[in-house]
């Protein structure tokens, strides 16, 4: 069995809207598995081009209660802070890697966070 080792890197994360999460390298949108772009959210209103919206937030929450949706409690700023900080921790704790096999091939997907340079 072939292995192979996709490493993305992440320095900034960002919320557009809430329940809207972006994930960036050197200003620019990461656009590859696992992190592949989403073009609209008709449920959150958001039709720009974006990684997570209250959904996907949704199903994180469940393995890691660190991430949740915002539920309109609150200020809006202080769930995107909160939120963006957590997504980064668990970036930095390894906790987004993933191993998976397709055909004959075993691959590991590490998202490694970089600080600004």
């Amino acid at each position: 069995m072939n292995e192979k080792e996709i490493i993305i890197e992440i320095d900034k994360i960002k919320s557009g809207k809430a329940n809207i999460i972006s994930f960036y390298r050197k200003n620019r949108l990461i656009d590859r598995a696992p992190l592949k772009l989403k073009d609209k959210s008709d449920t959150y209103n958001y039709q720009h081009r974006h990684h997570f919206d209250g959904d996907d937030l949704e199903k994180i929450s469940a393995k890691q209660s660190s991430v949740s949706p915002y539920d309109g409690q609150g200020k809006i700023n202080v769930w995107a802070d909160e939120t963006k900080s957590s997504l980064q921790q668990l970036i930095l704790d390894g906790k987004f890697n993933r191993v998976f096999t397709k055909g004959n091939t075993k691959y590991n997907i590490k998202l490694v966070w970089v600080s600004g340079e």
